[in-house]
């Protein structure tokens, strides 16, 4: 833990900092803002530099990759969506060609879209229920690069989810044979994986699968703070030099030290202590799950139930949970568990709700929801005519190609205009447009809109999830000449 200990170090010094931040390490108007500000700084002597480390931050990056056993990883301040725009534009540009799986966030599109590159999407599957999405298969993957024809293409990539916002892994080690046996650079977005590697009893690491490029949040599911990320790089990918300078394009050229030295002691956590705070989780979960075998209504998802066969694992620690009888819908539950339970979780999809669980939970945590769900299970009475929920936000669409350049070309556009989602129906769209969860989009910038994206709209905002790039009138960007024309 070098950094935090040389953060506290330089807070008990007697140097007076003239220098950033304003706050002088001393003026704040609460107690506990003013504890967090003792220890943040800017680049000064004897703390290095992230954007080109050769001290302390590169000690604190090289112990991270030898903690999740890859080649070489690197500190993100801004959180996955750095990593991700930083491995897209590092790797393809224009001319080049990028698969990207149909599940994948808003901010693998954003990098396309910077990037230029032409993409093409590659379907994934539902598992269903309770209506989310499955994990890619082998065989999809073999077969997108099969088809493509043109040689011409200097680099192919591939990006892929895994684990989904809701667990679901894919068979990562084969998809990254076939994408290196065809020439392929696999990027695998495992935000909600950092966890991953240090127990058996979890799925596969994507590192230590041969991925790439891997980017993971350590704050979603180990002990970090809010924003801190990883990027980790395989031996085999060819352009690390050009990933390390994109990742100074896009991330901030004041990195919080704070930020880097919760992930420098979470490396230290997991050296010291990562078998024994494994072992307690697993404990906890194998406990949460025999309760849930005893469940009359209520069901939680796990691997034993998926059939989609892109779908290799799932994800133990990722409580999904649906009422198999339609009764409740996913937000009725988060409300229950929120307001009658005094339990938060993750997020509600439209037939489930989604806890996130980590090794920093407690006995006494795990034990008031297992309490929260076996009541509510029990007070389920079931229709003897039911009119389930809607299972899914998400319809099947039809698989898309297109060029990163025609993306940013709509998006930039000046000549545009809002219209009411119906009455966009055959335009152009002049945004993006993203339903959460889990933050896939169902509009690109440059789509032609087509009645199964008005619907899927449509159907999220009657179910109350968040629906980004429409303005507050519920209207969306189009390109007007375009369209009207």
């Amino acid at each position: 833990m070098q950094l935090i200990t040389s953060l506290k170090k330089n807070r008990d010094s007697s140097l007076y900092p003239f220098h950033m931040p304003g706050h002088k390490r001393r003026l704040a108007d609460d107690d506990l803002l003013a504890m967090i500000y003792g220890i943040d700084i800017t680049e000064t002597e004897g703390f290095d530099d992230l954007h080109d480390p050769t001290g302390i931050i590169r000690e604190a990056e090289e112990r991270a990759a030898s903690v999740f056993g890859a080649d070489e990883t690197h500190f993100l301040v801004n959180g996955s969506t750095t990593g991700i725009l930083s491995a897209v534009t590092a790797t393809v540009t224009e001319g080049d060609r990028i698969l990207i799986a149909e599940n994948c966030h808003r901010s693998v599109y954003n990098a396309v879209m910077l990037s230029g590159a032409y993409y093409s999407i590659m379907e994934t599957g539902m598992e269903d229920p309770p209506g989310i999405y499955a994990g890619i298969s082998v065989q999809t993957v073999r077969d997108a690069l099969s088809d493509i024809k043109d040689k011409t293409y200097m680099r192919t990539a591939v990006v892929i989810t895994s684990p989904t916002y809701e667990g679901i892994t894919s068979d990562i080690r084969s998809i990254a044979k076939v994408c290196h046996d065809k020439g392929a650079v696999l990027i695998v977005d495992a935000a909600h994986g950092a966890h991953f590697g240090f127990s058996d009893r979890f799925p596969e690491s994507a590192v230590h699968a041969g991925a790439d490029i891997v980017v993971t949040s350590v704050h979603k599911t180990l002990p970090a703070m809010t924003q801190t990320a990883l990027i980790h790089i395989g031996k085999s990918f060819p352009a690390a030099d050009r990933l390390r300078r994109m990742l100074s394009v896009y991330m901030t050229s004041s990195p919080s030290y704070v930020l880097m030295a919760s992930v420098d002691s979470l490396t230290h956590l997991l050296v010291n202590d990562a078998k024994r705070l494994f072992s307690e989780y697993e404990m906890r979960l194998d406990d949460l799950y025999r309760c849930a075998k005893d469940f009359l209504n209520l069901r939680i998802l796990d691997k034993n139930i998926l059939t989609f066969p892109g779908s290799a694992d799932h994800d133990r620690g990722r409580i999904v949970v649906y009422d198999s009888t339609g009764s409740l819908s996913g937000k009725q539950l988060y409300d229950i568990l929120y307001d009658k339970y005094g339990i938060c979780p993750e997020m509600a999809g439209i037939s489930y709700v989604t806890l996130i669980t980590t090794i920093a939970d407690t006995d006494e945590g795990f034990s008031r929801l297992k309490e929260a769900l076996s009541d509510i299970d029990r007070s389920i009475v079931k229709d003897s005519d039911p009119s389930p929920v809607n299972k899914s936000v998400r319809k099947r669409r039809h698989i898309r190609n297109g060029k990163g350049t025609d993306m940013r070309d709509a998006y930039f556009a000046e000549d545009v205009k809002y219209l009411n989602i119906e009455k966009a129906s055959g335009m152009t769209a002049a945004d993006m447009v993203t339903v959460y969860p889990p933050g896939i989009p169902v509009v690109l910038p440059g789509e032609i809109i087509d009645p199964e994206a008005v619907d899927i709209i449509n159907e999220a905002s009657q179910n109350d999830l968040d629906i980004k790039g429409l303005n507050n009138k519920k209207e969306i960007r189009v390109i007007w000449e375009r369209s009207s024309t």
